[in-house]
């Protein structure tokens, strides 16, 4: 395999937080840069951190402002303190505390006018009265279907209807209990966050409108899409692509399908290269042939080759050789596949070749020099870089070799 650099694990999780906070994903980039700050709390991580933590603030100041529009005045609140704590500096939700406050002293100054209202209205008429039991039976009926549906939406509906009626407080607490419950699970469910406590979250929330739903639903899908990277096996991603067909990373999973190259190929392709060149060191060419197709596009720089024009190659390489020894470095034998099912492999090999070789020397007798036949042995050594293409079926389709350093020795 490529023996490149790669980043550090710290360095990872940076890129990652990174990338899911330009997504708008924060709670993935939160949970990512704290992994990062617990292996290397640089600069660089304390720096992203904070643009993290100020982009939580931003988003609870928007839902402070949304439970504001909605009367949610405590929920309001709480968010507006959690956006401060996280912005340290933000007016908008000082004003919005402000303002809640400032309807808090309100109402209680108007709770004393209240029983003279009541009073007044009492004594009004008895019609007015009937009109109030009419009014408090519809009330008391939208109450009861909001308390069976016991979702975020059913109390929410119920408020706005009726903001000052009977059970308001009551529909007012069940909404700040779910709220309670809500973060709860949610906190529960991303530390650490694992499937089966994602998975927990939507059984109890999604159903009645949890606010961190669509989060979870995002997170799952990226644990089930790192898990089935892992594996490095087409089924893996199958099953992700089934389970999550409209998943974020689908286009993703299905490109690696198509260029996963995975250990049973690997070990596949680098056995029919130890087998080539077994059969080329031992000087079967005739048995090299099945390694190409009837034309092979390319071979070293010949294009469009016959297999008896390779076949005529490999013998005019091997004149006059003994034995030959190839070995393949293995912990270097890299290959990739395209989406074409074509692989590339690179790869170096190391050549040891015995020749034998007749040469005409010079040999004095008495005042003559005559020319003699003798036979030489020759040890050759070779270092040479190869780069090969192969179809779905491994034939060879392409092949080059780039010599990296040889030397010989002549045998006494």
């Amino acid at each position: 395999m490529d023996s490149l650099d790669k980043p550090n694990p710290a360095q990872l999780l940076h890129n990652k937080a990174k990338a899911a906070l330009a997504l708008g994903e924060i709670y993935e980039a939160n949970i990512q840069i704290r992994k990062a700050l617990e292996l290397d709390a640089n600069d660089a991580n304390i720096a992203l951190a904070k643009e993290i933590k100020y982009e939580m603030g931003k988003k609870a100041l928007a839902k402070a402002q949304q439970y504001f529009d909605k009367q949610r005045f405590e929920d309001a609140r709480d968010e507006a303190q959690k956006a401060l704590q996280a912005m340290e500096v933000s007016a908008e939700a000082e004003a919005i505390i402000e303002a809640i406050d400032k309807q808090a002293r309100k109402k209680q100054r108007g709770g004393k006018r209240m029983a003279w209202f009541i009073t007044l209205a009492l004594l009004g008429s008895i019609g007015a009265a009937w009109a109030y039991y009419n009014q408090f039976s519809a009330e008391q009926s939208a109450w009861s279907q909001a308390q069976n549906t016991a979702s975020f939406s059913a109390y929410e509906s119920f408020l706005q209807k009726y903001p000052q009626g009977k059970f308001a407080s009551d529909a007012r607490e069940a909404l700040k209990a779910l709220n309670e419950k809500d973060e709860s699970l949610w906190q529960s469910a991303i530390h650490p966050p694992e499937k089966s406590n994602l998975e927990r979250y939507l059984t109890a929330m999604e159903t009645i409108g949890g606010s961190h739903t669509e989060d979870a639903k995002w997170l799952i899908d990226s644990l089930d899409f790192d898990a089935a990277v892992k594996e490095q096996n087409p089924i893996a991603l199958e099953i992700y692509v089934k389970n999550h067909p409209n998943g974020t990373y689908v286009a993703s999973a299905r490109k690696l399908m198509a260029t996963l190259v995975t250990t049973d190929d690997l070990q596949q392709i680098l056995g029919r290269f130890t087998q080539f060149y077994d059969y080329y060191a031992q000087g079967e060419h005739e048995k090299l042939a099945d390694f190409f197709n009837e034309i092979t596009p390319r071979f070293m720089d010949k294009k469009m080759v016959g297999q008896e024009t390779l076949l005529n190659s490999f013998r005019e390489s091997q004149q006059d050789v003994e034995s030959e020894e190839i070995t393949i470095d293995t912990a270097q034998f890299n290959v990739t596949k395209d989406t074409s099912g074509v692989f590339t492999c690179k790869f170096t090999l190391t050549s040891q070749r015995k020749v034998k070789k007749q040469v005409e020397v010079n040999v004095k007798r008495g005042r003559r020099t005559v020319k003699k036949t003798e036979t030489q042995w020759i040890q050759y050594f070779a270092k040479q870089s190869v780069e090969a293409k192969l179809d779905a079926e491994l034939k060879i389709i392409d092949y080059k070799v780039r010599l990296l350093g040889s030397r010989k020795e002549i045998l006494d």
